[in-house]
Order: structure tokens, then sequence, then C-alpha cells
């Protein structure tokens, strides 16, 4: 026996308005729900509606609440980031669908976080990250954020795998007020890391399908975009990008690299203080370095040429040997972010840190 109409009941605007939102067309959508494309059609334009069950599957495959589409009306945009992919700057909304998806289920979480706080009467954590004035340089813009969050060489020397390194970094951001999340099923060339500049508990997303030294790098990366109070979208392709798109970004990796090896202690290592701008570097000693700062091999070498003690083409030489092996934890990402844990369920954004929720009290 078929169930109760719900022609009148669920909204039919709302099935269009979430099916657009997620950038998919009729015919697509219809195939992921299991329908024909003309019953999805009657049931946007509210001849027809489609039963509970049915609903269920257009509700998960449009990543929304089954309550959602019994709303009068649709809810406001959501905030989107700047996207600095391309050769302009524009919106993330022409992304696609699993990325939208991605970065709207971080958003709904960081709301759920927000209302958790309130019905405990609980003030969320205030996130106070900041760079130093505008015309300071990214070394030292680096050290101040460094300084802030509060992760030494010494806590580094604890540091046995790359994994320590990853939660130790999330952490100290964490305990600065932020919602760090990972994504999947997301292409590297279409995501690297993400940040949303919503105070408080802002978000930053990391693509779980990079390497563990990868994501290190991009979280650094994204908190640089939040204390310059930007939301930002970014993925690997510095020869895609012009004029102040590329000078952003290569500030936020600039900052992030030297958070990651601070110029006194990188000096500090004694071929390093010995050598110069035509010094070329060993494989195993990069990967003493990599080991001591948690940096991927490129990270390592960008520092040593940055700081002068390596030529570029001994640089431009090693990165392509880093690329042709493939090995994604070597790469630096050359003008944006980069960024597998299991608590990543492979559906989108993980839960959210339980450091950041207030404690219950019985």
């Amino acid at each position: 026996m078929a169930g109760p109409s719900l022609v009148g009941i669920v909204n039919p605007e709302l099935l269009e308005w979430a099916r657009t939102a997620c950038a998919l067309d009729v015919q697509t959508a219809a195939d992921k729900i299991g329908v024909k494309s003309e019953k999805l059609a009657a049931w946007e334009g509210g001849t027809a509606a489609p039963t509970i069950a049915q609903l269920r599957k257009l509700a998960n495959v449009y990543r929304r609440a089954v309550s959602f589409f019994f709303l009068n009306e649709r809810p406001p945009a959501a905030t989107t980031p700047t996207d600095f992919r391309r050769l302009e700057v524009r919106s993330a909304e022409q992304s696609p669908p699993e990325l939208l998806n991605s970065i709207r289920d971080a958003q709904a979480k960081r709301e759920s976080a927000l209302e958790i706080y309130g019905d405990m009467e609980a003030e969320p954590p205030k996130f106070d990250l900041s760079l130093l004035s505008s015309g300071s340089g990214p070394e030292a813009c680096a050290g101040s954020l460094l300084a802030q969050l509060g992760v030494t060489l010494a806590d580094r020397a604890r540091w046995t795998n790359d994994y320590m390194a990853l939660r130790a970094w999330k952490a100290a951001a964490e305990s600065h007020g932020v919602l760090v999340m990972q994504v999947s099923r997301i292409s590297l060339d279409e995501m690297r890391g993400c940040s949303l500049a919503l105070f408080p508990l802002p978000v930053i997303l990391l693509n779980s399908s990079d390497s563990v030294l990868g994501r290190v790098f991009t979280l650094l990366h994204e908190l640089t975009h939040l204390a310059r109070n930007e939301s930002a979208l970014c993925d690997t392709e510095e020869s895609s990008r012009r004029g102040d798109v590329e000078v952003t970004e290569s500030f936020c990796n600039h900052v992030a690299g030297a958070i990651l090896v601070p110029p006194d202690a990188l000096f500090a290592e004694p071929n390093v203080a010995a050598a110069n701008r035509r010094t070329e570097w060993a494989d195993g000693y990069l990967k003493q370095l990599r080991n001591r700062y948690r940096a991927s091999p490129e990270a390592i070498l960008r520092r040593l040429l940055i700081l002068g003690k390596t030529s570029r083409e001994f640089y431009q030489k090693k990165r392509e040997q880093f690329r042709s092996t493939h090995d994604s934890e070597a790469r630096w990402p050359a003008g944006s972010c980069r960024s597998r844990e299991r608590s990543c369920r492979g559906t989108g954004a993980c839960s959210l840190p339980l450091s950041l929720m207030p404690t219950i009290r019985g």
C-alpha cells in the first residue's frame, strides 16, 4: 500500500535549488537518485512528489537533511571561499559538486558546534592568531605565528613519525579556535586546502588524498590565510595565477615554509652554515633535515634556496626529480596549498574536533 502523497508538502522549489547547488543537471541527478529524469522534473515542477524512500535517496545525493525539503523557503546562501586556483580570483561556486558539498558540510558542522556552545551557555574559543603589520615580510610573520602556535623544536624532536607532526600542528591550530577537518574523494587538482574565515570557529579543510607532510604544509598555509582574514580555496599550479593572486599565495607559502623550517634553526645546522648559493645537497642529508623538521625534502630545499644556500638551477633539477618519482610527499606546493587518517569516513568533512567542544558538566 502506497504511503501518503507528499504533493503540497515537499517544497518543489527546494528540490530544484538543492540540485543546482550541487551543480547537477536533471539527468545526472536522476541517475544518482535512481529515477527517470522526467519524474525528477515533475517533482521540481510540483505536479508530483517523491515518496519518503525516494526523498531519503534524494537527500543523500544532495547532502541535505530530509526535513530540509519541507521548509517554506530556501535558506540564505552559504559563504564560499575565494578561489585562488585559476587565472582570476572568483567564487568557488563553479567547483565540482563533491567539493561544494564538502564545503557546505564543513559549514554545517561549524553551525552545529556553535549551537552546542549556545545550548551549553558557553563561549566558543576565540581565534586569536594574527600577523604583524601589513608591511612585514613573510619571515617575520612566520616567526610571529610560530610563537603564537607554541610548537617548539624540542616538541618536534619527540615526533617519531609524520602523523605525530600532523596531529600536533592540528592541535595547535585548534587551541586557537580553528576547526580542522579533512575531506576525501576530491582530486588534488581541485583542492589541496581550503580556509573559511568565519568567526568564531573558522574552518580549515585538508584533502586526505594528499601526503601527511603535504597536509601539514597546507594547514600552515591556510592558517596564514585565516590570520589575513581571508577565505581561500587553493591548488598547486603556480603558472595558472597572475598578479595579486600569485602574490597572496606566494606569501602564504613562504610563511608556511618558514614556520616549518625556521631560519635561525636552519642556519644553526653546521652544513648549512658553511654552504653558499652554489651548494648542491645530497638526498641523504635532505632526508635528515626532513625528519628533523617534519617537512618534505622539496620544502627543505626551497627554504635553502630562499635563504641563499643553494642555486635555483639545482633546486629546479631536484624538483623535477621529485616530481618524476611521483612522490607526493616530496613535492613543494608551488604557489598554493598542499594538502589519510582513519577518522575520515570517505564521505566528506570529518567529525568536529572534540578539543573544541565545551565540557559537559553533570
